[in-house]
């Protein structure tokens, strides 16, 4: 069925349950014609009919327990920034963007691939842009400082601070 189509057929269904429902309850015999204007008494009147309140009782008590059980242990820090990753030195560059130096040393002894994300911020920490750098290589033991630009330019100068926000190792190119 088309989009086109869809759309009529739901302002059929919803016309026609708004003439079902404006029976209902109108006038002083819960559905009656005698003075009813709206139209549609009928239907109300077969509506009233049905029962208030419900025949079977609910399956099941509500609880507020949680029904999932975490198998695993959360583990120390933020999980979102590897040890490997220390934030360095923040500025501008010539074409007005702004740009953070991670300093990365790889504690293992193969190469590791790193992702990085970096938040700049103004001073009231609202987001000014963001930086990205994808599966930067860095030799095992070794140390590398990896220059992450802003996504877009900050030619104001409007960011204060630039914030390590994700950093990620892994052992190969993704």
């Amino acid at each position: 069925m088309s989009r086109k189509q869809l759309t009529l057929v739901t302002s059929i269904v919803v016309t026609a349950t708004l003439a079902i429902t404006a029976g209902c309850g109108s006038g002083k015999g819960g559905g009656s014609s005698a003075g009813d204007s709206k139209g549609g008494a009928a239907i109300g009147k077969g509506m009233a009919q049905l029962p208030v309140e419900p025949t079977q009782a609910p399956t099941e008590e509500p609880t507020d327990d949680p029904y999932d059980d975490p198998s695993d242990s959360p583990t120390g820090g933020s999980g979102l920034i590897t040890p490997d990753a220390k934030m360095g030195t923040c500025g501008w560059g010539s074409d007005g963007k702004p740009y953070a130096n991670v300093k990365i040393s790889n504690s293992g002894s193969s190469t590791a691939y790193y992702s990085l994300l970096v938040g700049f911020v103004d001073s009231s920490d609202k987001a000014v842009t963001t930086g990205v750098e994808s599966d930067a290589a860095v030799a095992g033991g070794a140390d590398k400082t990896i220059k992450v630009t802003g996504l877009k330019a900050d030619s104001s100068h409007t960011a204060k601070k630039c914030r390590l926000s994700l950093a990620t190792k892994s052992d190969s190119a993704d």
